[in-house]
């Protein structure tokens, strides 16, 4: 019975000290946790554009670390359908985007672009908005 005791106490001693370390390690990160950031440049199209025929999505995203991909998306901006949509998983501190998509709209068509950005596998994100016209 004495040896019982002596090992409950010993395992209790070891699972209080151990939650303490875990928790002030949480605590530290809790106010200090950081993750990367991006900057997203699109450089085509442009807000407000009218484009007639096939068209690209141009720019750049820049990281203060490595991210974890992007994904392009061309929506209809009346009801959100998807018109084009690509993703790219890598892990890069910088990417180019050219992309080349389709138009097979052949009167004017509100849509919106949206560029959004990984930053970790948090599902931490950035994200930029473009919303054009095509024909």
């Amino acid at each position: 019975m004495k040896a019982f005791f002596i090992s409950t106490i010993l395992v209790g001693g070891i699972a209080l000290t151990a939650c303490k370390k875990d928790k002030s390690t949480d605590d530290d990160h809790d106010d200090h946790e950081e993750h990367a950031t991006a900057l997203i440049t699109l450089t085509n199209p442009h807000e407000n554009d009218t484009i007639q025929g096939n068209f690209s999505i141009t720019g750049s995203i820049v990281g203060t670390a490595n991210l974890h991909g992007y994904q392009v998306t061309v929506k209809k901006a009346a009801n959100d359908s998807i018109i084009y949509q690509n993703e790219v998983h890598d892990h890069l501190a910088e990417f180019t985007i050219n992309q080349s998509v389709t138009n097979s709209f052949t009167v004017y068509t509100p849509l919106k672009l949206e560029v959004v950005v990984a930053l970790d596998h948090d599902g931490n994100t950035e994200s930029k908005t473009v919303n054009f016209v095509v024909h």
